[in-house]
């Protein structure tokens, strides 16, 4: 795994735009990636999308909260992106019923990402969209997606 320290916005005020965000994470293929996710998260979920300023150590993020639980947390980064996903033990339970039909990637993140009393706070790095289906199925596992969209 990398180790290096991706390249995100560390600006607070003013904060950007997601026209801005985009033009951040440069990578069409990234780009791509991470325009297909927040339609994912829009379409399927009644979670309120904002830009937030996360410190000095995160920088800016896009979150999706509701009742002030957030769904997920997103990072954009230069030509990628990253997600913050919080299984608590329920989660980690239905996962580990499915491991087998994810890529080794994100299975190796779970292994990886330690069981902390507040959850497993997992850090998923997108590049493209290849991973994406994985990422939708995790994001599932966390939350159902609204039952009016189920039969969509």
């Amino acid at each position: 795994m990398e180790t290096q320290i991706p390249e995100r916005i560390y600006r607070e005020e003013p904060l950007p735009d997601i026209a801005e965000i985009r033009k951040f994470i440069k990578s069409k293929k990234a780009v791509k990636a991470f325009d297909t996710l927040l339609e994912f998260l829009d379409n399927n979920y009644n979670f309120e999308q904002e830009i937030y300023f996360g410190g000095k150590k995160f920088g800016v993020m896009l979150r999706y909260r509701k009742n002030g639980k957030t769904l997920v947390s997103i990072f954009p980064e230069k030509n990628a992106f990253s997600i913050i996903l919080i299984y608590g033990k329920k989660e980690v339970i239905l996962f580990n019923a499915q491991r087998e039909s994810f890529d080794a990637y994100f299975t190796e993140i779970f292994d990886n990402t330690p069981q902390l009393h507040d959850g497993r706070w997992m850090l998923i790095t997108i590049k493209d969209e290849t991973l994406l289906p994985d990422l939708a199925k995790m994001i599932m596992i966390k939350k159902s997606i609204k039952k009016e969209n189920r039969n969509a």
